[in-house]
């Protein structure tokens, strides 16, 4: 028992990094119906300019981490303004999304240089505690990740609830045409979706590299495909299901891998697939009717 839980405790901070990566997601695909492919790679440029304000500009740990965040909410707020909106159809909106991959890939290269990039952890060492007679440990890290990512989803979900930029991203997420009619800014509100989203991203990477100390090209590559799981585990017609799915996935990794280490990725695979076949909509979801 005692090793079951501390593996759960080990994998707090991939709980927090995914909802998070999840959110931005979900903000993109609610208010443009379209499955952001490069969520991953634009989190990744917070990520690096992070590291760079850190590394090369003198910032600290802190301010480097907000600067990392303001970059990638301008890059998403430029990329619905300049790219998506301009194409038409959710196909060609997904392809662009892929070549954003190459694109930003290559060119990340080019901008930092090719030296590596490191992030130093906020917080050092390790929480030890006893519950129920048992000898357990957090890091001190970690915990902070899961904490901050847990406020910062809270404060998501409260603006979609009272805030007028939350009331105008769930009218344009349920038809974007009836929000536009009734005076709702449906450009603004997918803008300020894509940057947020993008902003949630930087963050998790950030986050994700301040606990492993990697900052790389391809640092969030399992993190996006557990996203996409996570978004279909928990209803992708859902603002909040998603980010439940984030917390199942890793805990879920933690119960497989205690069966068979080696296929646990796959198991939970096979799982998630006999769970779509029988409730398409996710977790969460609910099935959509349309009047015609």
């Amino acid at each position: 028992m005692a090793n079951v839980l501390q593996l759960v405790l080990n994998s707090l901070f991939q709980v927090g990094v995914l909802a998070l990566t999840t959110m931005g997601m979900t903000l993109t695909f609610k208010t443009v119906s379209v499955a952001n492919f490069a969520q991953a790679i634009t989190s990744t440029v917070g990520a690096f300019m992070a590291a760079f304000l850190l590394r090369d500009a003198g910032f600290n740990a802190w301010t480097a981490t907000f600067g990392g965040v303001a970059v990638c909410f301008v890059l998403g707020y430029i990329i619905d303004n300049v790219i998506i909106r301009n194409i038409a159809g959710g196909s060609g909106r997904i392809m662009i999304t892929i070549g954003l991959i190459v694109l930003i890939t290559a060119a990340i290269p080019l901008v930092f240089g090719l030296i590596p990039f490191s992030f130093p952890r906020y917080y050092m060492g390790n929480l030890n505690f006893t519950f129920l007679g048992m000898e357990l440990y957090v890091s001190a890290n970690a915990l902070f990740v899961f904490g901050l990512s847990a406020a910062v989803l809270g404060i998501i979900f409260l603006a979609l609830r009272f805030t007028k930029w939350g009331l105008g991203v769930r009218s344009t997420a349920s038809n974007k045409v009836v929000a536009s009619m009734m005076g709702v800014n449906t450009d603004l509100m997918t803008a300020l979706s894509w940057g947020i989203s993008s902003a949630c991203g930087a963050l998790a990477a950030v986050l994700y590299a301040s606990q492993t100390s990697l900052v790389s090209i391809t640092m969030l590559g399992t993190v996006l495909a557990n996203s996409l799981l996570a978004f279909i585990v928990g209803g992708y017609n859902s603002f909040y299901g998603p980010s439940v799915g984030a917390a199942i996935i890793p805990i879920a990794l933690v119960f497989l891998g205690m069966i068979s280490g080696l296929w646990a990725t796959a198991l939970l695979y096979a799982i998630i697939m006999v769970l779509i076949l029988i409730k398409p909509t996710g977790l969460f979801g609910t099935k959509t009717v349309k009047k015609v």
